[in-house]
């Protein structure tokens, strides 16, 4: 048993050194806590944030946080009277993605098909000036792939530039969160470091508004998508997925094939539990299948069979399960699950994939868990 146990842990770690990325999205973000050397807080704004991200994994797109300093970010302007803010906020793996930020020196920028940088007053530090996350940005838009932001956020993007010295969006239409529509005598206006009307024009974009605001106002000109403040955050969205869907259109028909295949594996694994359908688990797991913990500092393994044994045919149990990730390399794959026992415990899933004779199999699963407050 421990001869496979060795051989499974030495492939998981061999095929996590290539996964697929051909789907992935990398959000920018900033750490700055306040307005330049003011005591005024700053943020990144949660609904730029959460908005997009919800319509990118729905679209089958990994995403990915960075930020200049990595690690924890200041999020703000959170609204919890909004549903989709709510689910988020709540949704610890998600707020821990937030936490742990990547640094832009970690990030292969070959990756990412996308870049999205999300807005907010902290936006305007720290991002536009971090030669890494602009060399990020140009390998991504030298590879076909699209550069988006929004609100504030496009302050991120004011220097990018190609090899050249030339800038990315020069002859382009641009749009971001205007100076018109500032509050010119407030403290955090002057502490910002540049204007981003000003700065986009004098690197020969055109910059372009509305004066309504909040009108969700946007803008493609190229592969350059960018909106004006929070109400354009859905349309934004769309017109990165819907380019990318062009661009990117030899390399997708595949891919979704199995991902389709791999989400319906997993959700057999998911729903056959909870509702008591053994015969979906059988569809799921490789007959040799087996379930690694770890339990009071020892391995505890356990055979796919004997879980199988212990679903009860038609008894449902409390129990609600959601696919996190899945990352796809040729006929293998990594996923993640999150499922959640009310009362008792959260418990993390990690699960390797294999495809053969044309279909996917969950071949091994290691878990682990965190105790609930009891309510």
């Amino acid at each position: 048993m421990s001869k496979i146990l060795v051989l499974l842990v030495v492939h998981t770690f061999l095929f996590s050194m290539s996964l697929n990325a051909q789907n992935k999205i990398l959000f920018v973000t900033s750490n700055q806590d306040f307005y330049g050397n003011t005591k005024i807080p700053s943020a990144n704004h949660f609904e730029e944030i959460v908005v997009p991200y919800d319509i990118f994994i729905k679209a089958g797109y990994t995403v990915d946080f960075v930020s200049p300093k990595g690690g924890a970010i200041p999020i703000g302007y959170i609204n919890t009277s909004d549903s989709l803010q709510k689910k988020y906020l709540y949704d610890s793996w998600f707020m821990n993605k937030l936490e742990h930020s990547k640094k832009p020196s970690s990030i292969i920028s070959r990756d990412y098909v996308a870049i999205f940088y999300s807005g907010g007053g902290a936006a305007m530090f720290g991002v536009a000036e971090d030669i890494t996350i602009q060399k990020i940005a140009r390998t991504i838009y030298n590879n076909n792939g699209i550069i988006a932001a929004i609100c504030h956020g496009t302050a991120g993007i004011v220097n990018l530039k190609d090899e050249k010295g030339k800038s990315l969006y020069a002859g382009l239409k641009i749009t971001g969160y205007p100076d018109e529509l500032e509050n010119k005598n407030a403290e955090y206006y002057k502490a910002f470091p540049f204007s981003i009307n000003n700065t986009i024009k004098q690197n020969r974009g055109h910059f372009i508004f509305s004066k309504n605001g909040g009108d969700a106002f946007y803008s493609v000109d190229g592969r350059f998508v960018t909106g004006q403040d929070p109400s354009s955050g859905i349309k934004v969205a769309d017109e990165v997925v819907s380019l990318l869907k062009v661009n990117f259109k030899v390399q997708q028909p595949k891919s979704k094939n199995d991902l389709e295949q791999i989400t319906s594996i997993l959700n057999d694994y998911i729903e056959g539990t909870a509702n008591g359908q053994p015969e979906r688990l059988r569809k799921a797991f490789h007959p040799k299948f087996n379930l690694y913990t770890v339990a009071n500092d020892t391995l505890w393994v356990r055979s796919g069979e004997k879980y199988i044994t212990n679903i009860k045919t038609g008894e449902k149990v409390n129990r609600v399960g959601k696919i996190i990730s899945i990352d796809v390399e040729n006929d293998a794959a990594i996923a993640k699950a999150e499922i959640i026992v009310p009362d008792w415990r959260t418990f993390t899933d990690y699960f390797l994939l294999l495809k053969y004779e044309g279909s996917w199999k969950i071949v091994h699963k290691s878990y682990s868990w965190r105790e609930l407050t009891k309510v």
